[in-house]
């Protein structure tokens, strides 16, 4: 589908043009995600959503391989929202959080502008560490030994209770599973549930709030955990 054959608002119009007339393209295959390349092999990208209410925002840097040279692929095809590597999401709704999202993006873009792709998947593993530092922070008080992203706590009777967070092979969200299964071997399971909070079962943790995380670690302690334990 051509981007003539999108309907959008005349707020979500405006915000693509003054896009295009400040040195972002446009992916050929997808209307609404934009990228401007910011160092070699890194591109800052700026994805709009026209939604009924509001115009939906994803920003961050994604690191592009060669990109000068071999760059077709991510020029017809954008970076998404679960797969580029720094990424934030705000909405906006009227005149005065289009203000507020102007300076939150340029802030952000500025950070980030100059570092090379290595730093920017640096600072996506040190995003990913502090996701996961609050499984971490719930499960130590409650006996659970770390190892990787994997809490298990020894049941007794042969038994151990093991839950992880498990990255996608696709995209960059998380899975979570919990298991009852033998202390001599992880993989015979007594019982195997995924993780399931408002209908869904894979996370994309780089968009949510702080609030929204300690929610779903609540609710998989309150849910899938501590029942076993009792």
């Amino acid at each position: 589908m051509k981007h003539n054959d999108y309907q959008k608002s005349e707020r979500y119009m405006h915000y693509r043009e003054t896009l295009l007339t400040n040195g972002f393209f446009e992916a050929k295959q997808f209307c609404g995600r934009f990228f401007r390349q910011a160092t070699e092999q890194t591109a800052f990208i700026l994805n709009l959503t026209d939604e009924d209410s509001c115009i939906s925002v994803l920003y961050g840097f994604t690191a592009v391989p060669n990109m000068g040279d071999n760059g077709e692929w991510f020029a017809d095809n954008g970076s998404d929202e679960e797969t580029s590597h720094v990424r934030n999401l705000l909405c906006i709704w009227d005149g005065d959080s289009e203000a507020d999202a102007e300076k939150t993006i340029l802030h952000f873009y500025h950070q980030y502008k100059d570092f090379s792709k290595e730093e920017i998947l640096n600072v996506k593993k040190e995003r990913q560490k502090a996701f996961l530092s609050h499984f971490a922070v719930a499960f130590k008080p409650l006996g659970f030994k770390k190892k990787g992203a994997r809490w298990t706590k020894e049941l007794g009777n042969g038994k151990a209770l093991t839950f992880d967070a498990q990255k996608s092979a696709y995209s960059d969200q998380y899975y979570f599973n919990v298991r009852v299964h033998s202390v001599l071997n992880a993989y015979s399971w007594d019982s195997y549930e995924r993780v399931v909070m408002y209908g869904r079962d894979i996370y994309n943790w780089q968009l949510m709030t702080e609030e929204q995380i300690e929610n779903l670690v609540q609710y998989a302690l309150k849910q899938y955990i501590i029942p076993k334990l009792n």
